[in-house]
């Protein structure tokens, strides 16, 4: 009985070692990394007098991002929600010396372009209005945060 102590140990510490070399998966692309919360203060907004829109990075590659790309979005943080906002990146890459200004496209809150940074260290700041439809054209604080795009 204690010859085969041996050769069960050896295959129950073996197992999960071979199981995690043979079914390795293609590596994920980074998650989205948060820039901050842009927050649009002063505007009446059905009872409120703030509002929320959070600002999110992600690099590339992944099935719609290309490598050297990143995608900037926006999506509401806290309601209420803006009837409709205009909302711009200004970037840098530290590491090759591309720049640029960006207009967000699509629905507000839920906003969002792709931009090609190209590889490296790319900061970057957040910034636009929001109409809170029964008010005002209001700005908003600019949200500013860094991305490492492969």
């Amino acid at each position: 009985m204690p010859a085969l102590r041996i050769p069960r140990r050896v295959l129950a510490l073996a197992t999960p070692v071979a199981a995690a070399i043979l079914f390795t998966g293609v590596a994920a692309a980074a998650p989205p990394q948060p820039m901050g919360t842009a927050i649009t203060i002063g505007c009446i907004n059905q009872g409120s007098l703030a509002s929320m829109t959070a600002v999110t990075a992600q690099p590339g590659p992944d099935t719609a991002i290309p490598a050297g790309n990143v995608l900037f979005s926006t999506r509401e943080a806290m309601w209420p929600i803006p009837a409709a906002g205009q909302v711009s990146v200004a970037w840098l890459n530290r590491s090759n010396g591309r720049a640029g200004v960006v207009d967000l496209g699509g629905a507000y809150p839920n906003l969002s372009a792709l931009v090609d940074t190209g590889p490296g260290d790319v900061v970057a700041t957040v910034f636009g209005s929001v109409n809170l439809g029964s008010g005002p054209l209001c700005n908003s604080t600019p949200a500013v945060g860094g991305v490492l795009v492969p």
